[in-house]
């Protein structure tokens, strides 16, 4: 893909955001994953000898971003598909007609014209990124998430989108999927407490025990305050038969998790494990409780 182009939708895709009071979060994502603009212009020197595309020279190219600067949304959405139909061999005009129709809400017409693009620039791993969330804003979890693993496969020594992907695997209770791009991401990424966290919890539940409870300590370390990081760190402990530290792990679980039945069903277990039968009892009745609770609360939303 031409980086000039990639550039030029990263400003329109900012001019948008400040148009629409109504941008998807998602969006939000997606921007936070392009390269910055000083990037993309180091990027572009070594390519200046390639052919430019006509279809940045062309007229319909600087009224469509005009406009979509002034917020008039229709009138640039309709300068870009003009754009796109006129330069049938350009990445660049579907991409920005893309841009323009995905912010509109008109997701399905968003969807071709990133594949079109595709199309044309296969290995571009930000269209890609750009499928992934257009396909995942209509609900297409499956044509998003192999979208989002063709870009993380394009970049692998992109952390973010790494973590995306694993995260996107957790969603779909997949954990043993998400190990590997999470261990890209921790490789990465070695101060995000969430992803050291969220490959511990991964290889807690494939029982990696050994494992696990090396990044759920990183995780807690990094953020002590995370109070998921503990029960899972907790339960590894327990996994491993060691009860004391399991207990020490789960009671500061439920201190800042107090309302997790299963933080003090799991604190119950260690109570019990130790010879604290007492604890173990009031953890259980705690445990009881909530749950209760909690399947009062689902039946009154339902």
């Amino acid at each position: 893909m031409n980086p000039t182009i990639r550039l030029a939708a990263y400003w329109l895709a900012l001019a948008l955001s400040a148009a629409s009071a109504a941008e998807d979060v998602s969006v939000d994502r997606l921007l936070k994953k392009l390269p910055p603009p000083e990037k993309l212009i180091k990027r572009a020197a070594p390519q200046t000898s390639l052919p430019a595309d006509p279809a940045l020279r062309d007229s319909l190219f600087a009224s469509g971003f005009a406009a979509a600067k002034r917020g008039n949304l229709p009138a640039a959405r309709s300068y870009f598909r003009k754009l796109a139909d006129k330069y049938p061999r350009s990445e660049n005009a579907a991409l920005l007609w893309g841009y323009i129709a995905y912010h509109m809400g008109y997701r399905a017409e968003a969807a071709g014209a990133v594949r079109k693009a595709l199309a044309l620039a296969p290995r571009d791993p930000y269209a890609w990124l750009d499928l992934a969330v257009v396909e995942n804003s209509m609900g297409h979890t499956a044509t998003a998430l192999d979208a989002l693993a063709r870009a993380a496969q394009m970049l692998p020594n992109d952390g973010e989108i790494a973590a995306a992907l694993g995260f996107s695997y957790i969603n779909l209770n997949k954990a043993a999927q998400a190990i590997s791009p999470l261990r890209r991401a921790a490789r990465l990424l070695p101060q995000d407490y969430l992803v050291q966290s969220q490959l511990g919890y991964c290889l807690l539940v494939t029982g990696q025990h050994d494992a696990a409870v090396e990044y759920l300590r990183r995780g807690a370390s990094l953020k002590p305050a995370y109070g998921p990081v503990w029960e899972h760190l907790g339960v590894a402990y327990q996994k491993q038969g060691r009860h004391l530290e399991a207990v020490r792990a789960l009671e500061k679980a439920t201190r800042l998790l107090p309302s997790s039945p299963l933080a003090w069903k799991h604190l119950a277990e260690a109570y019990q494990a130790t010879g604290r039968s007492a604890q173990a009892q009031r953890a259980a009745a705690r445990a009881q409780r909530l749950s209760g609770g909690a399947l009062k609360a689902n039946k009154k939303k339902v």
